[in-house]
């Protein structure tokens, strides 16, 4: 049975390397391969006539472009307007969001959270991994803005332009765009002139370099940092669960 990751570029992936650590003493793992795949959003109609996969995730920058292509969405999927997993079922091609869940695990623990609920959030970017912050967020009570360049519409919170940013004081800023992520690991989105102190906690969900030029700039400001690893982790044992679930084999 063989999986994927799709996307462009797709290089830099860890999820190979993800799925392998999980099935390493799956009873199937002979029979298990995932493997990296270069598609571009143009490319996505013939890539799924085509494809022998059971299953795949999906990255930048076919999230949401992959949507009407697909036979079935579920309520998340639909709800978040953006999609990073798909099932092969006998019904045909199912869209799942596992980022939604896989944000929130790696948030929910945190001892600080009703704080971090009481102010105003911000996350950086409007496209797929966005979407998915936003609705995980706004389900469990956060309030916040979307700073974008272009708004695209269908979220939860309103869409400011980067330009119109205050340095308002944020519980939370998530960076949610593909700036910093190799090959512009030297970029970081527009961020407004907060003075130390301004911002409490910030996310990256870049997750490599582990060490971005966003993060390292909310550590000079003095706000605690996280990025993307461990929401990756999650987002992926949620993504096998569904794939395991269709396929009737054992759960990792």
């Amino acid at each position: 049975m063989h999986f994927a990751v799709i996307g462009s570029p797709i290089a830099h992936s860890q999820s190979p390397e993800l799925f392998a650590e999980f099935w390493k003493s799956h009873p199937w793992s002979t029979q298990l391969t995932y493997r990296r795949k270069e598609v571009m959003p143009n490319d996505l109609a013939e890539f799924l006539a085509d494809t022998d996969l059971a299953g795949f995730n999906v990255t930048l920058p076919n999230k949401e472009a992959i949507i009407p292509l697909l036979d079935s969405l579920t309520p998340a999927a639909r709800a978040m307007g953006a999609v990073n997993t798909v099932v092969r079922k006998s019904s045909g091609w199912e869209g799942h969001n596992t980022d939604a869940d896989g944000f929130w695990e790696m948030l929910a623990l945190r001892p600080d959270l009703d704080t971090l609920r009481s102010q105003d959030c911000l996350v950086l970017g409007n496209g797929g991994g966005a979407r998915a912050v936003v609705y995980a967020l706004s389900q469990q009570g956060f309030h916040g803005h979307v700073a974008c360049r272009t708004p695209h519409g269908g979220f939860a919170w309103p869409e400011i332009s980067f330009n119109a940013l205050a340095p308002d004081p944020r519980g939370l800023v998530v960076q949610c765009s593909s700036l910093g992520m190799h090959p512009r690991a030297d970029q970081c989105p527009p961020l407004p002139a907060w003075r130390h102190g301004q911002v409490q906690l910030a996310v990256d969900l870049v997750y490599s370099p582990t060490h971005t030029k966003f993060l390292q700039s909310m550590e000079e400001l003095g706000a605690e940092t996280l990025h993307g690893e461990v929401m990756l982790r999650n987002q992926a044992k949620k993504a096998w669960i569904y794939w395991a679930e269709v396929l009737n084999i054992a759960d990792i």
